[in-house]
């Protein structure tokens, strides 16, 4: 296990990091084109929001803030996991971080105010297809969840292990609504399907879709 002062190094550019990721977000999100109100949505109640909000922004933080002002209240306690190679997870929880703010900004960049917490369609909503949209159908989750992880990795700490998985399932659970909805008539029919074959959920689609059979 990496010594505290390490911890509280990484902690506190991590903190940098978070506050940078929505900073990004505040910015790519100014206002620029009224898209109308909202014309079909999917809900999505207290674990898909709120819980979500919670593990997207305020445990992470919470977790960083203490690794560096009281470290021992997150680091050293029975609740962290000590193995051969965590050092390895650990230091590698900084470059995990940072791609995550790299992907979350593209994400941002392309999406625009168009990056919402709900899950809806707008009035004057278009299907966005452009930058990373264009390999992944949700760069935005794989971000949050490559956040989360590098801050479990950083601390090892079994109450990240749980929030990951309840990450992963929530992050599964909004991508699987989104595509419900956008590929509906309400939202863009065929037109979001076909996309859909041509990208991944969270990954790049590592082989080409079939042409369709006659």
């Amino acid at each position: 296990m990496l010594d505290v002062w390490v911890i509280r190094v990484l902690s506190i550019l991590l903190v940098i990091g978070t506050f940078i990721r929505f900073g990004l977000l505040a910015f790519f999100g100014r206002k620029q084109q009224d898209f109308g109100s909202v014309r079909t949505s999917k809900p999505t109640g207290l674990i898909l929001h709120d819980v979500w909000l919670i593990l997207d922004f305020l445990l992470p933080l919470i977790f960083y803030l203490l690794g560096v002002a009281v470290p021992s209240l997150v680091y050293g306690t029975p609740l962290n996991l000590s193995f051969t190679g965590a050092e390895f997870l650990q230091v590698i929880s900084l470059p995990l971080f940072l791609f995550s703010i790299v992907l979350n900004g593209m994400a941002y960049q392309a999406l625009r105010q168009l990056m919402r917490p709900h899950i809806e369609v707008l009035e004057k909503h278009e299907l966005v297809t452009r930058g990373i949209y264009s390999r992944i159908r949700h760069p935005s989750y794989t971000g949050i969840i490559l956040m989360f992880l590098a801050c479990t990795l950083l601390f090892l700490n079994i109450i990240l292990v749980v929030g990951f998985i309840a990450v992963l399932g929530i992050a599964y659970r909004k991508s699987v609504l989104e595509e419900e909805l956008l590929s509906s008539e309400k939202g863009f029919g065929q037109e979001y399907r076909d996309y859909m074959l041509k990208t991944g959920r969270f990954l790049p689609r590592l082989r080409k879709p079939k042409p369709p059979s006659n």
